[in-house]
């Protein structure tokens, strides 16, 4: 945590000279959560990243009045340079911010969860877990896009919902940034938390209300989470190539046969299961004996809905990404398709809900996406087969 009230708790190098960042006032400005600075040698102003977030390993620091960007090239463009771009350009929108309140603290710890992708805010909502179970003697504020409030838990102090959708979340809003400060005031210690981008869930059903997958029940899904924008193809060559000539029909339909191919392999080895396929978007078409759980729009009710779909699962299948989190969560075993160039973000996707590092194992798989459709069917049918056995042999 990082102390913001009654006084900022920030020490950084200044970007200029040996000198050092002095700390004036937090800016929300959304995403990020900065400090606005002078340097104690030479009176420049900067804005930089409380190192919470994201920016705890990739801070980034700005000079408005000369346009100067500090940070790591490797985030510039995604964090870099829209930090510099919102504060130079604000927006005059105003945000709503709906205030709940539930118990009374003087001292707080605020977890700011807005981001710009999906994963990212539910991620950082994870933290929760931790400051519920080790800050008792804090009140819990948790800060959310309204279209995640449906998973914050109950115990927190206040949730201070946010009407702002991922494509705006990049930008700053003054509006916002003085409502927070509004609300500061209110207490008289306030903390924000570090918002670890890859936190420790040791209860999903803290958040979704739902349990996750009984490993005894003899009649259980074997789900496909179906994606229109990254699908299930090993060439990204062939990707780029649909996308640059408007025709990603054409890979749709493609990944809809695999699926079948792959389905119909599992239906011969496995009768007791049922195929499912879920996920956004709903074009292409399956046999009846797969049941289509795809939508087009994401609400409350079909959110909590599908975590059930996903709890039934005894296995959960798809390519690497956000949408594999909640799969993972509830889901009994994963496998994770990956892409040659998202190796880097191995298990970032994946919501680890076993103690055992060697059951864990077991459990969730990560396989190139190239992997042919016969193998895999091999690999899902052997992980089903053998996962109660291999439970016994592993006894502590």
């Amino acid at each position: 945590m990082i102390q913001i009230q009654p006084s900022i708790q920030f020490s950084e190098p200044s970007p200029y000279t040996d000198g050092s960042l002095v700390p004036l006032k937090i800016i929300w400005q959304g995403l990020h959560v900065c400090v606005n600075t002078v340097c104690n040698r030479t009176g420049k102003m900067v804005v930089a990243d409380l190192p919470i977030g994201h920016a705890l390993l990739n801070s980034c620091k700005v000079n408005i009045a000369s346009q100067e960007i500090f940070c790591p090239a490797e985030v510039l463009g995604w964090l870099g340079k829209p930090l510099l771009e919102s504060l130079t350009s604000p927006s005059k929108e105003e945000i709503s911010v709906i205030i709940e309140k539930y118990f009374e603290s003087q001292n707080v710890v605020i977890l700011n969860c807005i981001d710009h992708l999906y994963g990212h805010a539910v991620l950082k909502l994870f933290n929760i877990e931790r400051h519920l179970r080790n800050n008792r003697n804090l009140g819990v504020i948790v800060i959310v896009q309204d279209f995640l409030r449906w998973m914050v838990p109950e115990g927190v102090t206040e949730i201070w919902s946010v009407q702002l959708p991922l494509s705006k979340a990049m930008k700053y809003y003054p509006s916002f940034d003085q409502k927070m400060q509004e609300e500061c005031r209110r207490f008289s210690t306030v903390y924000v938390s570090k918002a670890f981008s890859h936190p420790t869930v040791n209860n999903i059903t803290l958040f979704t209300n739902t349990q996750r997958h009984d490993d005894n029940i003899e009649k259980f899904r074997v789900t496909f989470i179906w994606r229109d924008d990254r699908p299930w193809i090993t060439n990204s060559f062939v990707i780029l190539a649909a996308k640059k000539i408007g025709a990603p029909n054409a890979l749709l339909s493609l990944q809809n046969r695999k699926i079948i191919t792959l389905f119909t392999k599992l239906r011969q080895k496995l009768p007791q299961a049922h195929f499912t396929i879920a996920g956004i978007g709903k074009e292409t078409v399956f046999p009846g004996w797969i049941d289509d759980q795809r939508v087009t729009t994401v609400t409350e009710e079909i959110e909590r809905r599908l975590c059930e779909v996903y709890a039934e699962s005894r296995l959960v299948i798809g390519v690497h990404g956000s949408n594999m989190l909640l799969p993972s969560a509830h889901a009994g075993m994963t496998i994770d398709l990956m892409p040659k160039e998202r190796w880097g973000n191995f298990a970032q996707d994946i919501v680890f809900q076993e103690n055992d590092p060697r059951i864990g194992s077991f459990r969730y798989r990560f396989f190139p996406i190239s992997t042919s459709v016969k193998i895999l069917a091999h690999l899902i049918e052997t992980q089903i087969r053998e996962f109660d056995y291999f439970k016994k042999q592993m006894v502590h």
